[in-house]
């Protein structure tokens, strides 16, 4: 019994959304932008903010800053916000 709560535990706390650095921001879409913003549906979008750090923002509010020389792809930016599809 103990095996499988601490499995539940690690499924449940290994999610992708807890790989990513959150801050949730009072920081308005495309503010603080090095690069014009890639914007893959209403409130869901994506820049760079220096040499090696992209922001991304979720419609639900959630700001990711991420390590990576450039913005992802669209696919990729809606995973990490939890969305199944661009609405």
């Amino acid at each position: 019994m103990l095996r499988m709560s601490v499995a539940t535990a690690l499924v449940v706390l290994s999610t992708s959304a807890f790989a990513q650095q959150t801050e949730v921001k009072g920081i308005k879409f495309g503010v603080g932008c090095l690069s014009p913003v890639s914007i893959f549906a209403p409130r869901l979008g994506t820049c760079m903010v220096d040499s090696a750090k992209s922001r991304i923002w979720c419609p639900n509010g959630q700001i990711f800053d991420r390590v990576e020389k450039e913005p992802r792809y669209s696919h990729v930016v809606r995973a990490i916000c939890g969305l199944n599809q661009v609405l």
